[in-house]
């Protein structure tokens, strides 16, 4: 990895070119798990979903609900892959990083984890140490984790998944509503206002 950033940086020297860390809101009860830093994206930035189409879809949605400031979001890789999907060493390398931005998040009152493709599904299910089979996942999964925690799974927002039609934005939007009111970061859609 140190090889690949030393590329980097003499090719891109205006990029960030490190591991990404952690954004947002520190005590929110919604962490986004996402796969791991694009190329042109977040290693160029340093900051998750900024700079490329991934981030465009998550941003937009979450300013359509009004909750842009009030989410942490964070990678299951937080360095550029190698490859463009991180391998089974880079998952591994960065699972004391994930174990540790959840064990903080889980202590929140009404913690919820919106997960973003399988391969982060996966690496969150093996930082907290549980099986897939008792967690499985699906776009728009709900799994009730140990601890009444919480966790939504959606369809990454990749580029690809969005031009195959694979996820549109309505089912992003439906699912990432789901996990905000789960979050209490939105009235939930059963609460009638009296006028």
């Amino acid at each position: 990895m140190r090889h690949q950033f030393k590329k980097l940086r003499i090719s891109h020297p205006d990029y960030w070119n490190a591991p990404v860390p952690a954004s947002g809101q520190e005590d929110s009860p919604l962490l986004i798990v996402g796969l791991a830093p694009g190329m042109h994206g977040a290693n160029r930035t340093g900051v998750p979903f900024t700079g490329d189409a991934s981030g465009d879809l998550i941003f937009k949605a979450l300013d359509t609900l009004g909750i842009v400031q009030s989410v942490r979001i964070t990678n299951a890789v937080k360095c550029l892959p190698v490859q463009n999907s991180p391998n089974g060493n880079e998952i591994n390398n960065c699972q004391p990083f994930l174990r540790q931005e959840l064990s903080v998040h889980l202590k929140r009152p009404a913690a919820t984890l919106f997960i973003l493709g399988g391969v982060a599904h996966r690496a969150v299910l093996k930082a907290l140490d549980l099986k897939l089979k008792d967690y499985p996942f699906s776009h728009g999964q709900v799994n009730l984790l140990p601890g009444s925690v919480t966790m939504i799974s959606s369809y990454h927002c990749s580029r690809y998944n969005t031009q195959t039609g694979r996820l549109t934005e309505p089912m992003f939007m439906k699912v990432i509503r789901q996990a905000a009111s789960t979050a209490g970061l939105l009235a939930s859609p059963n609460t009638q206002t009296k006028t």
